[in-house]
């Protein structure tokens, strides 16, 4: 105690106290994650209802002559170039040539190292394209070339995705394999949680000017607003989305070369129908994208003695 201290005890006075440490320093350290997991909006979100997001999907694509011919003519064309490069098959396979990964993811994948011997990502590519037409639409916009450079700021984030669906399904591969039969629940247990993690993220590319990093984080947290179903409705389109693939025995399914009417309409409808859901995806994000909460700022170290701010 210093002898100013002693005066003023001896005068009755007290001792002054330390200054209190601000909040921001005795706050906990934040964990690595925490920019990704973290926070997580409090109550329910205003985010639309399964039913509604997919009518506003279907008017989306039904409405807008572009992206339903588009998905016609980008199906038809994959289908010539693979032929054209020894594709011989089964048809079943092109039900997802447009879907939203990681289930398309695989598609991709197959297609692409069997017929170049690596991946190239053409999914992610033309996804981009959808993606920006969609946003330009659902914000009551004409396509044109701002669509394309949208589309073009869109593609490293449908890139990454697609890798990071890549990387769920390998994984999942190599698990599966070692426990057997549980391995197919397995598999379809990561397709869910990647359509579920991944989803908004070239939506949320399309719509704002985030870094890739931001974009990934901001989609995952957008996935976890409660009370959103957005685990549901990932889990029922990764469910359909099998059914249809590996399960109905649909006309010239396992067919490779010259597949029947029927078989190209199931094909066509399968995509449309995965296009409604990219439209809903975007519907519900842009509907709640100004209650996505943003990523925890880093923590600053608290200056030490002697040191200016």
């Amino acid at each position: 105690m210093t002898n100013k201290n002693k005066r003023q005890k001896a005068r009755g006075g007290q001792t002054p106290r330390p200054p209190a440490r601000s909040a921001a320093a005795s706050a906990p350290r934040r964990g690595l994650l925490d920019s990704i997991l973290a926070p997580r909006v409090a109550g329910s979100s205003s985010m639309p209802g399964m039913r509604s997001s997919l009518a506003r999907g279907l008017a989306v694509v039904a409405g807008t002559p572009a992206i339903a011919v588009g998905v016609a003519v980008v199906v038809i064309a994959e289908w010539l170039v693979v032929l054209v490069l020894g594709f011989d098959g089964p048809f079943a396979r092109f039900t997802n040539a447009l879907a939203l990964p990681p289930v398309g993811s695989g598609f991709d994948l197959t297609m692409s190292v069997g017929l170049f011997g690596q991946q190239v990502g053409l999914l992610a590519i033309v996804q981009a394209v959808f993606v920006a037409a969609m946003v330009e639409v659902l914000g009551s916009s004409s396509l044109g070339r701002w669509t394309l450079l949208r589309a073009l700021r869109t593609v490293p984030a449908t890139l990454a995705v697609g890798m990071a669906a890549v990387g769920i399904l390998t994984i999942a591969g190599q698990i599966g394999a070692l426990i057997g039969t549980l391995g197919l629940f397995l598999n379809l247990g990561a397709l869910v949680v990647g359509v579920y993690l991944l989803a908004f993220a070239p939506v949320i590319a399309a719509s704002e000017t985030r870094r890739l990093a931001e974009t990934l984080g901001r989609s995952i947290r957008g996935a976890r607003m409660p009370g959103s179903g957005n685990f549901t409705l990932a889990a029922i389109y990764v469910f359909l989305s099998f059914v249809v693939l590996a399960v109905i025995p649909w006309p010239g399914s396992q067919l490779g070369v010259n597949p029947p009417v029927a078989a190209w309409v199931v094909v066509l409808v399968a995509n449309l129908l995965h296009m409604v859901m990219q439209a809903a995806v975007a519907f519900r994000y842009l509907s709640v994208a100004q209650e996505v909460s943003e990523a925890a700022a880093k923590r600053r170290p608290a200056p030490r003695a002697g040191e200016r701010r």
